[in-house]
């Protein structure tokens, strides 16, 4: 949820945003774990208007319920949540990961959801051709919002749909079947219950046909690719739509300064930067500095990282604070990027 995405925003931004948007005021974000940097990033919530007196956000703590085991599924997840949900008085509930990025009304969604009549409605797009990536979740369906078929774990083919990890469900149904499931020790939300509800019959399930740009940074190359991506002024637009914006904590930075025998081009550049050197094809967070005769191509550079004078980073992901020293040569291929940790100094 934390991970940095687009220069200046963190994955949990758009799905904050696009609740927002949809006038949802009242959410509740399930911890894992080393989670300490999304409440950094949270903080007191105003930038979302979510600094509530009533509604507003709540950080759930994993597994509230005292059990000491790692994390297994969803189950275990919203187990801890059962006290938040029981003290709600909504009709529906809305359950999201953080890993899409898109730019989704969920009014429409729970439109839809209310007309169906059925008891769940799953959130997917159409599969694009060469997908090879494995979903959580993959839907057939001949009419667009039947299903016909689910499959977990598979890399979905032309004509199928895959999930986007959003699901609309009455909160009475969910506290009844997160209870009598995890008594059962089960823990996995899609094969324990969506999967199997769906083929015994007990459970009747729509789906939401979302026909907009989705990016799913599921793996390090769907990362690396997708932050490339935010480059094109098409993606941007699908994402940052001006009827429904994209917010995030607010800091305030210098523009970022260009030096004299700077060049950079099709690039994304936060504020506060400071460029002395070349940069192509690049995606650059808040307060990165590249030295004098530094070139950076096809890379993401993280917040406060620096490359020195003369250093060379292609095809890589710098995280935050990291430094490339003078006359260094960071290099990794198109399909594999070269990952350079968090205040590491090379």
């Amino acid at each position: 949820a934390s991970l940095p995405f687009a220069g200046r925003y963190r994955q949990i931004d758009f799905i904050l945003s696009d609740m927002v948007n949809s006038g949802i005021y009242d959410i509740g974000v399930i911890t894992k774990y080393n989670y300490q940097s999304l409440i950094n990033h949270l903080g007191s919530c105003q930038d979302w208007d979510l600094n509530r007196k009533r509604g507003g956000l709540m950080l759930i703590p994993p597994f509230a319920s005292g059990d000491s085991r790692g994390y297994r599924g969803k189950i275990e997840e919203l187990r801890a949540a059962l006290p938040c949900l029981e003290q709600k008085n909504a009709d529906y509930v809305i359950l999201s990961d953080t890993d899409t990025i898109c730019s989704i009304d969920f009014r429409k969604v729970i439109d839809a959801h209310t007309e169906s009549g059925r008891d769940m409605t799953v959130v997917a797009a159409p599969a694009a051709e060469n997908e090879t990536t494995a979903s959580e979740l993959v839907i057939d369906s001949a009419d667009g919002c039947t299903p016909d078929g689910i499959y977990l774990n598979y890399a979905a083919r032309k004509g199928q749909y895959s999930a986007l990890g959003m699901y609309v469900i009455r909160r009475d149904a969910l506290i009844e079947a997160v209870t009598a499931l995890s008594a059962k020790g089960f823990y996995h939300l899609e094969r324990d219950f969506i999967q199997q509800g769906f083929n015994r019959g007990t459970l009747t399930i729509g789906m939401y046909r979302f026909d907009s740009l989705v990016l799913k940074n599921r793996t390090i190359l769907e990362y690396y690719g997708n932050s490339l991506m935010m480059k094109d002024e098409n993606v941007r637009n699908a994402i940052f739509r001006p009827e429904a914006p994209v917010y995030t904590t607010v800091r305030d930075e210098v523009p970022t300064f260009y030096g004299a025998d700077s060049s950079v081009s099709d690039c994304l550049l936060a504020d506060g930067c400071r460029i002395e050197g070349k940069v192509e094809n690049s995606v650059l967070f808040r307060g990165v500095v590249i030295g004098k005769n530094a070139v950076v191509r096809n890379s993401i550079i993280m917040a406060g990282s620096v490359i020195h004078d003369g250093a060379v980073v292609e095809n890589a992901i710098i995280d935050k604070e990291a430094q490339v020293s003078g006359l260094r040569r960071i290099t990794g291929a198109p399909m594999s990027p070269m990952i350079i940790r968090k205040g590491e100094v090379v």
